[in-house]
């Protein structure tokens, strides 16, 4: 079962957060949709309390806000957002992002606070004290996934994509 989810367009810090997230007691699980429909998480089985930090998830919001886990909704300018996917290489996202994200019942935070003021989103979704070493020694270091590798399970993917063309 999910208990926490933090989800964010795109370049909004969900790589770095997972990785932060993940402790001795957690995982936090970054871009599941890549390698489950977002009905086959909660059957993700861990020793560890699991989570997920997902750019995909805003997009199927009546699915998320149905969900229990504790949520944390990061906003990132879309400009800046769609500055840095073209960068990249990546096409720049369509409109109505924002609307999804602003749909997510749950706590919404501008992405910096993920770097600048991180107490009170790692103590919520974490439900333990906020460990400030780990997160200094964490936030010397830039992150990014690494698509080249990434391994997609086409059917769930499949199976998204065709639900997105019904949105």
């Amino acid at each position: 079962m999910i208990d926490f989810m933090v989800i964010a367009a795109p370049r909004s810090a969900t790589t770095w957060t997972s990785n932060w997230l993940t402790t001795d007691t957690t995982l936090c699980i970054h871009d599941p949709l890549y390698t489950w429909h977002y009905n086959q998480l909660d059957g993700l089985v861990s020793k560890k309390s699991l989570g997920v930090s997902c750019t995909g998830l805003l997009w199927f919001s009546e699915w998320v806000n149905k969900h229990p886990a504790r949520k944390v909704i990061l906003h990132r300018d879309i400009s800046e957002v769609n500055e840095s996917l073209i960068a990249l290489g990546i096409a720049a996202l369509e409109d109505g992002v924002e609307k999804r994200l602003d749909s997510i019942k749950g706590t919404h935070l501008d992405w910096r606070d993920v770097f600048d003021a991180p107490k009170r989103m790692y103590e919520y979704l974490l439900e333990r004290p906020f460990d400030e070493e780990r997160h200094a020694a964490l936030r010397a270091i830039e992150m990014q996934p690494q698509f080249a590798g990434l391994t997609v399970n086409k059917d769930a993917v499949s199976k998204l994509y065709n639900e997105l063309r019904s949105l």
